[in-house]
């Protein structure tokens, strides 16, 4: 697994979108479901190392408490003041940090807002994306990012011309590239948002779990020993899409696929809202390693 994750819109959706408009807002809400792959495929500048996973073994000892409070900077990138343009109110925000928190319940994790911040720029709540070097993104993130390794930036914006749906960076490129870190995520994925299947939040926590050290459950397929560095997560040779139960990848290899893991690609409706302890226990040793101060 590398870099930024990245959700697109599949390049082979055949069907058409079905649009339906409230009689009384310009909410746009998507009938028909997209269905939404990660590309963690680019760091935010080339160069930035790989993750040491003699730090993160298992075994290692975690020698400061796993609990900890991780501080959230929270920037609503808008194009105008309405919920369609991006805008998120307070209460909507904190839903999500709410839906954030119940998810990584039994983490030891738990996250706290300590700043709001309102940015309008249509052409951050557009274009922003993950590709090497992007000017706008690196613009927003020097701009706007605050705290340290251990502080969490979140940026919601509109991937209006991209397509994406999320990309984060993970605990191992801090050290060569702070100002570029934090999760960049599509605004109207968070609680009762307009995105069909997607919108309970969970968008937000598959990327702060790659914030936090995890890959995808389908990390090095069916042939990688490895895998996603999970022990408790069976391996998987793709990404699963939809809710496909009792789909089993790797015939040959213990466990069916792990279609309710939060580090799938499944809808929010299958997904279980819970992490492995094998989870746990590695984002615990990665916070350790690159994420103490």
């Amino acid at each position: 697994m590398v870099s930024f994750v990245r959700f697109l819109t599949s390049a082979l959706m055949l069907a058409t979108l079905s649009l339906a408009l409230p009689a009384n807002n310009a909410t746009v809400f998507i009938t028909d479901p997209v269905h939404l792959v990660c590309g963690a495929d680019r760091p935010p500048r080339t160069g930035l190392p790989k993750a040491d996973e003699s730090r993160l073994a298992p075994s290692m000892v975690i020698t400061a408490s796993v609990a900890r409070t991780i501080e959230v900077y929270w920037n609503v990138i808008h194009k105008d003041a309405t919920y369609a343009g991006g805008y998120l109110s307070s209460n909507q925000v904190n839903s999500a940090i709410s839906a954030l928190n119940s998810h990584f319940a039994g983490s030891g994790l738990t996250f706290k807002r300590v700043a709001l911040k309102y940015t309008k720029n249509a052409q951050w709540f557009d274009d922003v994306d993950n590709e090497d070097n992007n000017d706008l993104t690196t613009a927003m993130k020097n701009r706007l990012h605050m705290g340290t390794a251990k502080d969490l930036n979140v940026y919601s914006v509109g991937f209006t011309n991209s397509n994406l749906g999320g990309f984060a960076t993970f605990p191992w490129w801090y050290n060569g590239a702070p100002k570029l870190d934090g999760v960049v995520f599509k605004w109207n994925t968070t609680p009762g948002g307009t995105l069909v299947n997607y919108n309970q939040g969970k968008i937000l926590s598959h990327e702060v779990g790659h914030w936090v050290g995890l890959y995808h459950t389908f990390q090095g397929g069916c042939s990688d020993a490895q895998g996603d560095y999970v022990s408790d997560t069976p391996a998987e040779a793709s990404p699963a899409t939809g809710c496909p139960v009792n789909r089993d990848s790797c015939p040959n290899l213990a466990g069916k696929d792990p279609i309710r893991n939060h580090m799938d690609y499944t809808y929010d409706t299958c997904k279980d809202g819970k992490f492995t302890n094998g989870q746990i226990t590695r984002m615990g040793q990665a916070m350790q390693a690159y994420r103490a101060n």
